[in-house]
């Protein structure tokens, strides 16, 4: 009888699995989309919240060369596996090419998207920071975060009302079960 090398074993056991049984699958799965970020004007980005009509829909404006943006994203993306089974949707709109005025490179947040494993829809806004302050409450800077109700009616924004991680999460929790 010839011996399979260690190596090869070791392939076969890895595919077959230990034990005969197959991986258990995550209870409540995320549907992954590729990360990727689109240029968008403030109209652009108001049609993209509306189509999510019926959802609760929390945003978060930042900018790679805002620190404190970038410490609190991974929160946001926590949120987003939390609760996009149970009907948030999650929106990124970075505000690079907006702040500072100059030069802009779409690699940078595209990169940063990535890094984050951010896997919902991302923007950057190029123009109309007036229609973006009126619309979204955006206003003294960033970071900025605002929700919509799943009538699409703006119902908090992290400039009038700080919410700690644990606060926004039940804001969450109730806009969901609504």
């Amino acid at each position: 009888m010839r011996l399979l090398p260690l190596f090869a074993l070791a392939g076969v056991v890895a595919l077959v699995g230990c034990g005969g049984e197959k991986p258990a699958l995550p209870s409540n799965p995320v549907a992954p989309i590729a990360v990727d970020v689109k240029e968008v004007t403030a109209d652009e980005l108001d049609t993209a919240i509306k189509e999510y009509k019926g959802k609760v829909v929390l945003v978060d404006f930042w900018a790679t060369w805002c620190p404190p943006c970038r410490d609190r994203f991974p929160k946001f993306v926590a949120a987003h596996k939390k609760y996009a089974p149970n009907g948030l949707v999650c929106v990124s709109v970075s505000l690079n090419k907006l702040w500072p005025r100059g030069e802009y490179d779409k690699q940078p947040v595209l990169e940063f998207l990535k890094d984050s494993g951010a896997t919902f829809p991302n923007y950057v806004a190029v123009k109309d920071e007036d229609k973006l302050t009126e619309r979204f409450g955006l206003g003294n800077g960033i970071p900025y975060m605002t929700m919509f109700d799943k009538t699409g009616a703006r119902i908090w924004d992290s400039e009038k009302e700080y919410l700690s991680e644990s606060g926004l999460n039940k804001l969450i929790e109730r806009q969901l079960a609504k």
